[in-house]
């Protein structure tokens, strides 16, 4: 199944997003500091994350330091 893939960033809120696939409402947890899983809240399926504070963190000039494992099941392509 191709399922399309977002990235987007809020200045004002200083929040990365990622999502996979068609938005659905989700159910939130953190899986470390200031960084969510978002799962389909009927499903329990990944749906996203969400990277609050990510300019603090290090933002863009240490993307390629920020390492989220994706499920071996999600295409990319």
């Amino acid at each position: 199944m191709r399922q399309n893939l977002e990235i987007y960033y809020d200045k004002e809120a200083d929040i990365l997003e990622v999502t996979l696939g068609t938005p659905s409402a989700c159910i939130f947890e953190e899986i470390e500091d200031d960084v969510f899983e978002a799962r389909d809240e009927a499903t329990n399926v990944l749906k996203g994350y969400k990277i609050f504070n990510f300019v603090h963190r290090g933002g863009f000039s240490l993307l390629k330091k920020i390492k989220i494992s994706l499920p071996a099941h999600v295409s990319i392509e």
